[in-house]
């Protein structure tokens, strides 16, 4: 069976119907929310406000039969730590995150409570879960960059910039999933030899983000960027951007964050399947169902991001197949 065929095989199975109802006498259900980004945030205000939308069409009402708690958990590995530790402390019945960062420290915290992750690109070479298809632990959720999606970026800044002889890969090894490894295997595997040189470039510090991008363009012509999924770069995006423009090198993202600030291009799952695919597990999960039965979901559709004022800038010209293919062209 198809891994989104679930929700509606239990549906149908009566499997919904057998469990609580969501408006019993029953003491209400807690549901506790990290977030990367602070909770005034454009992106958190919107995603929240989806989120008890969605929780509400199935029945759940925060301040009835449910209390929603949403935390920022701050800058740091330390701050990051802390707070996972607090709201394990807390015992709620779900623990929602959003990328794998904050999905290890919460799991380093807990293997009992359910944990449900909505950016977490690799979960099975993170160890979050046994397999795709049958977790077996207390974590599974939605991710929207495969792994095997490394082709397609390098294909994609080939496309937009030709003239590419050398492909910087950026990223912070402590906050990519796996430490950026299974990325790696697969974007040095999609470069066809010869084609181009491959280059590892860590950013660790906000402040090293341009010194470290600056110092790949110094090296010589014909170079461009490919930024992992990572938290790190997700929180410095505007940084991330303004350095890859600063210094001409072509760029292809994985999230359309970076595009809105300025970024060349991003390739990413389509990000408004993740927030149903969320409630539906808090759903199926507070009605009584076991989180380690319930598959890890990737992205059914995939979205193509291209600011047409970056690449006038970077001296690019929007070959017709990209235009075509761009579900979102920015001017």
């Amino acid at each position: 069976m198809h891994r989104r065929s679930l929700l509606a095989a239990l549906a149908t199975c009566g499997f919904a119907t057998t469990m609580r109802t969501a408006g019993s006498a029953e003491p209400a259900k807690r549901v506790s929310i990290m977030v990367g980004l602070p909770l005034d945030h454009p992106i958190a205000r919107t995603r929240l406000a989806e989120l008890h939308q969605l929780l509400g069409e199935r029945g759940w009402l925060d301040g009835r039969n449910l209390r929603v708690s949403a935390r920022f958990w701050g800058t740091s590995a330390a701050d990051l730590a802390r707070a996972a530790a607090e709201i394990v402390r807390d015992r709620p019945d779900i623990i929602v995150v959003g990328s794998s960062t904050e999905t290890a420290a919460v799991l380093a915290e807990t293997r009992q409570i359910p944990v449900l992750f909505g950016t977490a690109s690799d979960p099975v070479g993170s160890g979050f879960v046994r397999s795709l298809e049958r977790p077996d632990g207390n974590a599974t959720g939605f991710s929207n960059n495969d792994p095997v999606m490394s082709e397609k970026w390098v294909e994609l800044l080939s496309e937009i910039a030709p003239g590419t002889q050398r492909i910087g890969v950026v990223f912070n090894p402590r906050t990519t999933p796996a430490a950026g490894a299974t990325y790696l295997a697969l974007l040095q595997a999609a470069i066809p030899a010869g084609a181009a040189s491959f280059e590892v470039l860590h950013v660790t510090e906000p402040s090293t983000i341009d010194g470290v991008i600056t110092g790949f363009a110094a090296k010589g012509a014909g170079g461009g960027l490919i930024f992992l999924p990572d938290s790190f770069t997700f929180r410095n995006a505007a940084l991330c951007t303004a350095a890859a423009a600063r210094v001409a090198l072509p760029a292809v993202y994985p999230f359309d964050t970076f595009t809105l600030q300025g970024g060349l291009m991003s390739y990413a799952g389509a990000r408004e399947e993740t927030g149903e695919l969320i409630a539906s597990y808090i759903d199926l999960i507070l009605r009584g169902a076991n989180v380690a039965e319930l598959p890890v979901q990737f992205s059914r559709s995939f979205e193509l991001v291209i600011n047409e004022k970056a690449a006038v800038a970077l001296g690019l010209i929007l070959p017709a197949s990209l235009r075509i293919r761009a579900q979102r062209i920015l001017s």
